[in-house]
């Protein structure tokens, strides 16, 4: 389950990349007499540092996604089936509660000795008044081949349940020996939820189908399948997930999201045996992205190179980004270098490159990324993570001197939470002046985000859509 379990816990499309320079087509306040609030654009230079900030850290991610050579996906938003090792998890305990339940009865212990093929050898409901649910539990068992169907539903929830109603269906080879475990073969899961009104989602569907493996061990690949549909009130109407990876020959991944006003958005990636493959995004707003991939299992030594192109009108008009890295399999360490090119609308190429270094003292993984831009703006990112966190801090020096400290929060959605004070110097952060500015985004997983900026009694109310354009509106 390893292997399967590195190819499908993080998504390896970008989380940041409809953020790049979205404060370039900021719309700024204007004074009464036309002319620009100074305020405004010092909000806006706060806005941009920010970004430029996450640019760095989007990369590192991607650098750090591809070094095993497999695309490694998003966990798929359904309860239980995020990922393959987590329905496998799920599938256990499932079948282990609902045997145990059979067991329990005595008077089935000699229904299961006389049962003939695809025999019904157990249908039971009953309410359970301490969890408010009524459940059911079904055992199809064909005892030429030795697998089994389970069956388990939830139905008739009590008030105090979000879901209205659940099934679970399982198909495991038990090897003709039902109560004993340990030489088990589970063939398949599928769960379906559906909740109550007024909850965001609407229904659940999730199918993990294993690779064949042998009893007692784990499976290396499988096909997972997922949808969810949310409620009519939801800006999302529906998402489907398809993942499939075998060792021998690889794998693929596509998830779809239709929205409420019929637009709609696509992920996909291929991947291959040799570490290879390329994965694609489009977005709603009419972004493409497209990208090729070379892992660094083999001999250590790893790219990927990424090319963003937006629609028409925009600016950037398109953003390349190629990284070299190598991995360290002994201490899982990674190191590298990225570049970045921008092209600008009015026909202008802007640069930017960084470096990527980790150091691992126990459990606790530490990266730094050091980045120079071509404008003089530097800084330095420090992510530090743990088995249950991971910290972002770091500082930021403008071309005009201007220096910013920072601190940010990842989420498993893609969401980001970024926090910043601005100061005109780092000698005025040393001696420990009130920051000039302070900024508060979150930053969503379509790449649009709301936030606010302060300046001394001026407050700034900042909107990003999804195409990376931003209005900055001061408060009255």
């Amino acid at each position: 389950m390893k292997r399967l379990n590195s190819a499908i816990r993080h998504t390896v499309l970008p989380i940041c990349l409809s953020m790049l320079y979205l404060f370039g087509c900021a719309q700024n306040p204007a004074d009464s007499d036309g002319t620009i609030d100074p305020a405004a654009k010092q909000a806006e230079a706060l806005g941009k540092t920010g970004v430029s900030i996450y640019q760095n850290i989007n990369s590192f991610k991607q650098m750090d996604n591809f070094k095993s050579g497999k695309i490694e996906i998003e966990d798929f938003d359904i309860n239980d089936f995020g990922n393959g090792t987590e329905a496998m998890k799920f599938g256990k305990i499932v079948k282990k509660r609902a045997l145990a339940s059979i067991q329990k009865r005595a008077e089935m212990q000699r229904m299961l000795l006389s049962a003939a093929n695809d025999s019904v050898i157990f249908d039971f409901t009953e309410r359970d008044t301490s969890e408010g649910v009524t459940r059911r539990i079904a055992l199809f068992y064909d005892t030429a081949s030795g697998n089994a169907r389970l069956v388990l539903v939830g139905s008739d929830y009590s008030d105090a349940h979000i879901v209205e109603y659940d099934s679970t269906e399982l198909i495991v080879n038990l090897n003709h020996t039902i109560f004993d475990d340990s030489d088990d073969v589970l063939l398949s899961i599928e769960s379906q939820k559906r909740y109550k009104a007024g909850q965001l989602v609407q229904e659940e569907k999730g199918k993990f189908t294993p690779d064949a493996h042998a009893p007692g061990t784990e499976p290396e690949g499988g096909v997972l399948t997922g949808e969810v549909t949310y409620s009519s009130s939801s800006f999302i109407s529906k998402t489907t997930n398809h993942f499939e990876f075998h060792p021998e020959t690889g794998g693929s991944f596509e998830k779809t999201s239709v929205f409420s006003d019929g637009k709609s958005s696509r992920e996909a990636a291929t991947f291959n045996a040799d570490g290879t493959g390329t994965f694609e995004e489009d977005r709603r707003d009419g972004t493409q992205i497209r990208g090729t991939f070379e892992g660094a299992e083999d001999d250590g030594s790893g790219s990927y190179s990424i090319t963003t192109t937006y629609p028409a009108g925009h600016d950037p008009v398109s953003v390349a980004e190629s990284a070299d890295f190598d991995y360290d399999a002994a201490t899982e360490t990674v190191s590298g270098s990225f570049e970045r090119t921008i092209n600008r609308l009015d026909g202008t190429v802007e640069t930017e490159s960084a470096a990527i270094t980790q150091s691992r003292d126990g459990e606790i993984l530490v990266t730094t990324i050091s980045s120079q831009n071509i404008d003089g703006s530097h800084g330095t990112i420090t992510i530090t993570e743990t088995p249950d966190l991971e910290q972002v801090t770091g500082e930021w020096t403008d071309a005009d001197g201007t220096f910013v400290v920072f601190k940010a929060q990842t989420f498993g959605d893609e969401s980001v939470h970024f926090e910043a004070d601005q100061y005109a110097s780092k000698e005025d952060y040393d001696n420990k002046e009130a920051p000039a500015a302070t900024a508060v985004f979150d930053f969503y997983p379509d790449g649009s985000g709301s936030g606010v900026v302060t300046e001394g009694e001026d407050v700034y109310d900042v909107v990003i859509s999804p195409d990376g354009s931003v209005t900055i509106t001061k408060r009255n």
